[in-house]
């Protein structure tokens, strides 16, 4: 079919993809990098600054476009799960198989930066969109998880002060569901102590409080000569 509709020149190679990627002459040649990428990987979403750029909470317009796609294993065991939902008993023979197919540095003329992650979000559709993105609870937590890939940690700790009060419950949720102890006790002292923020969630994350390893406000300073006892922290910003 694919051979017959290139002959015809109804299909061609999609030269921002790796072997296997087609589309429709005329179709598609508008879509997004965004749109394009979400099409070929089924699990990739918007993250980090570029989705902090969607949602409004960041006025920094990223050159590159920030995407997320589950790491290798991961991405497997997702693959056969939609296989499975789609196609139920069928033997392997009987249906598609699913490739995992990387872009290029550049797609639709956007450069993009794709991170793999262990602990993927679970993203929500863009509206009239082919796009997903990860939710907004879930963009804070990469923000306090990986500060250096959403402004840095001033920039952070600006759009918490500007923006965290509106979307509280959706942090605390996050956050809570977050497995990773540093967030919970970067998230804590942020909301409680430097925003004075009533939540009851994160009154529990003090637990998670612990001395040594990267035990630091912003993970990619030195620690400087502040330190919060109750969080056991360093105030490096």
């Amino acid at each position: 079919m694919i051979r017959t509709l290139a002959k015809r020149k109804a299909l061609v190679p999609d030269d921002d993809f790796r072997t296997g990627v087609w589309h429709v002459v005329g179709a598609l040649q508008s879509a997004s990098a965004e749109e394009a990428i979400c099409l070929v990987d089924p699990f990739a979403y918007i993250s980090h600054l570029s989705a902090m750029h969607r949602f409004g909470i960041t006025e920094r317009a990223p050159e590159s476009l920030h995407i997320t796609t589950p790491s290798r294993a991961l991405w497997t065991v997702l693959r056969e799960e939609k296989t499975q939902m789609l196609f139920g008993d069928r033997a392997p023979g009987e249906v598609p198989t699913l490739a995992r197919i990387g872009c290029a540095p550049i797609v639709r003329r956007r450069p993009v930066v794709v991170h793999e992650s262990k602990h993927p979000a679970e993203p929500t559709p863009l509206a009239d969109n082919h796009a997903r993105i990860a939710p907004i609870g879930r963009i804070f937590c990469d923000m306090l998880d990986q500060p250096q890939l959403c402004g840095g940690m001033h920039h952070v700790l600006d759009c918490f002060d500007r923006h965290a009060e509106n979307w509280l419950e959706d942090i605390a949720t996050a956050v809570d569901n977050f497995d990773s102890p540093i967030v919970k006790v970067r998230a804590g002292y942020i909301l409680l102590e430097w925003l004075e923020l009533e939540c009851d969630a994160a009154a529990k994350w003090v637990q998670f409080a612990q001395r040594g390893g990267s035990r630091k406000l912003d993970p990619h300073a030195p620690y400087g000569a502040t330190f919060s006892e109750k969080w056991m922290i360093a105030l490096n910003v």
